[in-house]
């Protein structure tokens, strides 16, 4: 498969793949009235950082690490421990769902509806990442298409048959989980194994990974469940609804831009003096320039925010207001997007975490001040200004910082002096 058409099939697959959570929380606000909605919303956002909690300690790692071992035997082997790993997690997080939902009153007890499903969900993803890992986008693809196609076709067999209950729509979202698991199994992903080789290979990484990438997925759930502390169910169900219009979509698309850029950035070569390779900043720039014209499209939801609103959730057509605000946070978000991508390409772990951690806070506490003072308008607009100071630090920070060679992180493993096996060349 050439290089092009496997950077394709990764867009193409992140599209997919975050299409199915999409999906199912866009179906929920149209079927459910708004107080189950509002509750649904919360289990929902608990199951997704759970699962990224899992992606950041097991997958993410997996594909910076796996592609650097030399022996085919001991990838197979490490790629086994890893789903090892994934199900003992998925266990794990199933008894931990079922726990917050017998103990965590009305808000959390539609958590149980999601329990039968948890295992298969995080098993599943990891053996996407050990697909990623190899580069197979197009077996990735097949998983993920195979999870929307059952998933689809649930929801309509619940839509001719059924009843529409947070319950029918966590089944539907599972039973997509089980149709891609075997595919996983079909196109050749190794059986789970003991997971402590891969545990112990991989941990040089999971720690700056995981606070990462929990934070980056707890700020914006955070401000949900703050909202639904302040304001009434039917304020934080308008809310996420404004948000599936604006911020998902986009958002989805950022993710599979980040996730090339890395790449882009990580084929320059470290220099003997730190300094940045030719090219690098070029890319930057383009990067940087294509998220402008991103940000430029989802301002076009502002005066078109009746009518989308009204055409596509029609029940919440009153918050029309917070778009806005909404759509200058995607485009704000978007121009920290190339710095993000130069950060991890850069391999400077510690200082991404040091942003992260200022970003989470930023938001959440600009989230706060704006609740405060102007209820849930107020929290949107609160969020963008802290967005945008948040942005100028990491892109300051970004233009600073200096590539770290891969010898320098893998100090302390038996992957010294290895070359990771090359990244596809980018789409142009």
């Amino acid at each position: 498969m050439s290089s092009p058409r496997r950077a394709a099939l990764g867009v193409a697959d992140q599209a997919v793949s975050s299409a199915t959570n999409y999906l199912t929380a866009f179906v929920a606000s149209f079927v459910l009235l708004p107080e189950s909605f509002g509750a649904f919303v919360v289990a929902f956002a608990v199951v997704t950082v759970l699962a990224a909690a899992t992606r950041a300690v097991l997958s993410e790692p997996l594909i910076a690490h796996l592609p650097a071992v030399a022996s085919a035997d001991r990838r197979a082997r490490l790629a086994g421990s890893a789903l090892g790993a994934a199900a003992v997690f998925g266990l794990a997080g199933t008894a931990l769902v079922v726990v917050l939902g017998l103990v965590g009153g009305e808000v959390l007890s539609t958590l149980l509806v999601f329990a039968p499903w948890i295992l298969g969900a995080i098993v599943v993803d990891a053996g996407r990442y050990v697909l990623l890992a190899r580069l197979r986008t197009g077996a990735t693809l097949a998983v993920d298409a195979a999870w929307a196609l059952a998933q689809g076709v649930g929801l309509g067999v619940v839509a001719l048959v059924g009843s529409w209950t947070p319950a029918a729509l966590a089944a539907c979202w599972g039973v997509g989980a089980l149709a891609g698991l075997v595919v996983v199994v079909a196109v050749g992903v190794e059986r789970p194994g003991r997971p402590g080789p891969w545990l112990r290979e991989g941990r040089y990484l999971s720690g700056w990974f995981t606070v990462v990438s929990i934070l980056g997925q707890v700020q914006m759930y955070a401000v949900l469940l703050l909202a639904g502390i302040v304001v009434s169910t039917r304020e934080m169900a308008g809310l996420r609804a404004v948000q599936l219009l604006v911020l998902q979509p986009p958002t989805t698309f950022m993710a599979a831009v980040l996730v090339l850029a890395t790449a882009m950035f990580a084929r320059y070569p470290v220099a003997a003096d730190g300094s940045l390779p030719p090219g690098f900043a070029a890319l930057r720039r383009r990067l940087t320039l294509a998220m402008a014209g991103l940000g430029v499209l989802v301002l076009v939801a502002i005066p078109l925010r009746d009518v989308l609103m009204g055409l596509l959730f029609p029940r919440y057509v009153d918050f029309a207001p917070l778009v806005p605000p909404t759509a200058l946070l995607v485009a704000v978000l978007g121009l920290g997007v190339p710095a993000a991508a130069a950060l991890r390409g850069m391999r400077r772990g510690g200082l991404l975490c040091a942003i992260q951690v200022l970003t989470s806070l930023g938001m959440v506490g600009g989230a706060t001040v704006g609740l405060l003072v102007g209820g849930v308008l107020g929290l949107c607009w609160g969020m963008v200004v802290a967005a945008t100071g948040i942005v100028a630090v990491q892109y300051v920070a970004a233009l600073r910082a200096r590539p770290r060679a891969v010898e320098e992180l893998a100090v302390g493993t038996d992957v010294v002096g290895v070359d990771p096996v090359p990244l596809p060349d980018p789409v142009r």
